[in-house]
Parts: C-alpha cells; structure tokens; sequence
C-alpha cells in the first residue's frame, strides 16, 4: 500500500508547527514536494497533528505526539477490530503524549501552554477505525462520496449541529480557530476523543488532514483532487499547488491512501 505525505508551512505562517506518523515513521519541518511511501503491514497508523498555533511549544507539542503514535505503530493494537479496546489503546497512547508534554512544561514554563489537535486512522485489511481530538479530520472518498468519518472538536462544530450555520460555513466562519479539545501539557486524561469504525473496501480512498487543508478548499474542491483519477505522485502534488494557490493561511499537512488495487 502506498501513502503520500505531506506537511508544509503554507502560503502565510513563518514555521510550520504540524507533524505526519506514517507507521513508526514521522514528518515534521517544511517538505518541499509530498512524498510517496510504500508500507505493508496491518494493522497500519496514520495521523495528522496540529501543534496549536500561536502557542508557544505548539511545533514541539506536535512532535511529541507524533512520537508517541509512531513507537505504539503495532504493539498497542489487536489484528481484529475491537472498538472498545482500539480506543482504550488510543486513549492511552494520548495520555502518554500529554504526559511529556506537562513534563517538558515543567523543565520549561513557558511551554505551560503548549499543546496539538490530532486525527488519524488505524486501518486494518477489512475495517478501519478514525479517531480525532480537536479539529484535524479524516475523510473517505467511496461510492463517489466524500465522507468526514470525524467529529471536530470545536465551536463551529457545535453550532453546525445546532442548525446554525453549514458545514461549509464552518471553513470561513470568524471563530473558526476555537477548539474545544486537544491534547495538552495540562489536559492530563481531560480530553475528548472521537472514534468511529468502518468497513473497508479495496476502492475506499482514506484522505487526513490538518485543518489548514479544509478551511483552504471546500468540500467539493477537495472531492475533484482526491478522486483516484491521477497519479498517486501527480495528485498529491496538484494538490499542495492548489493550496499554495489558494493562499491557505494556515500550515497544511496530508495524508492520502489511494485504493488498495491502485
């Protein structure tokens, strides 16, 4: 199976504060054009962190739990899908991560407020579980659909559900930055965790990202890149350009799982 990563800065920020788990590997820093990776065994982990931007230690907070996620590749993990204990296993794993933080906060104060939000996926060969703290999400195109298998954690979440704006309006909506929930140096096991599980095909396109990448480009507009109709290489590339073009103003960090017979 091939994955494409890509984190970069994007078209405004000075330091790009995001981070990419690949299987037991890491991305963190400026990529200069996305990469494509081969990886082979099951059950596979992926995700997409956030350092929290504007805050001091947010490129760190990333790092760490990138990290954390990239040692727990298989080992926290059964080879079935057992929901309960998947999210246990995330739960702790996220524990973990909120732990080095408060202690890096502890050598450092100034990094008291350092923290990331986090989605990802845990595919296995017939099912996969999504999972996000905060507001990076994870998508999967199938049918010719574009599914968000995450719930954000965050005020403009809460006031889609309550009717009072559209999902599309949660990408330009004023207040869009506010969190609700993230994994931080003082949320300790103070943080909610969203898991979903899923059947998989062999056609299903598994898509995570940065919320910088969705509040550059709209539902739609991202359904015509993520289409399995290019390259993997090509696509994730046209993609990045598409958000340097839309002047996206926040980092911008993907991952992108093309059909299993692509």
């Amino acid at each position: 199976m091939n994955v494409a990563v890509m984190t970069h800065r994007g078209a405004v920020r000075s330091e790009n504060q995001d981070a990419l788990c690949v299987a037991g590997k890491i991305w963190t820093g400026d990529m200069s054009s996305p990469q494509v990776v081969e990886v082979k065994d099951f059950p596979l982990l992926l995700a997409a962190i956030d350092g929290m931007g504007g805050h001091k230690g947010g490129a760190l907070a990333a790092r760490i739990l990138a990290e954390t996620l990239s040692r727990a590749a298989f080992a926290s993990f059964g080879a079935e899908l057992d929901l309960e204990a998947d999210e246990r296993a995330l739960h702790s794993l996220l524990c973990q991560a909120a732990q080095r933080m408060e202690s890096e906060a502890w050598k450092t104060p100034e990094l008291a407020s350092m923290g990331a939000t986090v989605s990802g996926v845990l595919i296995r060969e017939k099912n996969a579980v999504a999972f996000n703290c905060g507001d990076c999400r994870v998508y999967r195109f199938s049918k010719a659909e574009l599914e968000r298998l995450t719930r954000d954690h965050s005020l403009v979440q809460a006031l889609y559900e309550m009717g009072e704006i559209g999902e599309d309006e949660m990408r330009t909506h004023p207040r869009k930055n506010i969190v609700t929930s993230a994994v931080s140096a003082d949320s300790s096991e103070i943080f909610e965790l969203y898991v979903k599980g899923v059947s998989r095909c062999e056609s299903d396109v598994f898509f995570l990202c940065s919320d910088g990448v969705w509040e550059a480009l709209d539902s739609r507009q991202l359904t015509q890149w993520i289409t399995p109709s290019l390259s993997l290489a090509d696509g994730a590339t046209r993609l990045f350009d598409a958000l340097l073009a839309a002047e996206c103003r926040d980092n911008v960090s993907f991952l992108w799982v093309p059909p299993q017979e692509a």
